[in-house]
């Protein structure tokens, strides 16, 4: 009876420091895709976050419609890459930040794409400019790990106000 009950404590004790073996590893894991969603997010999310004034620039210096289009293709695609990078942080963490930064994203993209194909962008640009500029000093030079959840929710505000 000894015996036995040596080998079971012999055996939940493999199987113990098996199970934490693993769920190191996974964690490892984890940390290292937290890390590669965040460090993807920092140039786009600098971009954006000078978004508001490269436009106004843009705008007062009377650019032409090819400029325009030109920046704000480079905008849809930092903003695509920031939905993505924070769907990735949603997914490793479960932060529901994340969900709502990208939904914000997923919107800017939009504006962006749409804005661009349209025959007049400088027109609504100039319309939705201040919002743009408001969403500039929300992003104001952070990683998308620093931000919290009230400051994502107003991102998330503002870009639902974007008319296009």
């Amino acid at each position: 009876m000894k015996r036995i009950m040596a080998l079971i404590v012999i055996l939940i004790a493999v199987y113990s420091g098996y199970v934490t073996f693993e769920w190191i590893a996974e964690k490892e894991k984890i940390d290292v895709i937290e890390d590669y969603a965040t460090s993807l997010s920092d140039l786009p999310l600098l971009e954006i976050a000078d978004a508001g004034s490269t436009l106004e620039y843009l705008i007062e210096n009377n650019a032409s419609d090819e400029i325009l289009r030109e920046k704000l293709h480079q905008y849809f695609t930092n903003a695509r890459t920031l939905e993505y990078s924070s769907l990735i942080l949603y997914e490793a963490t479960g932060d529901k930040k994340y969900w709502s930064f990208r939904t914000a994203m997923a919107n800017l993209k939009g504006f962006f794409m749409s804005v661009r194909n349209r025959p007049d962008p400088k027109t609504v640009l100039k319309e939705n400019l201040d919002i743009i500029k408001d969403i500039e000093k929300e992003l104001s030079v952070k990683r998308i790990t620093d931000f919290t959840e009230k400051e994502v929710e107003r991102i998330f505000e503002l870009s639902a106000k974007l008319e296009y």
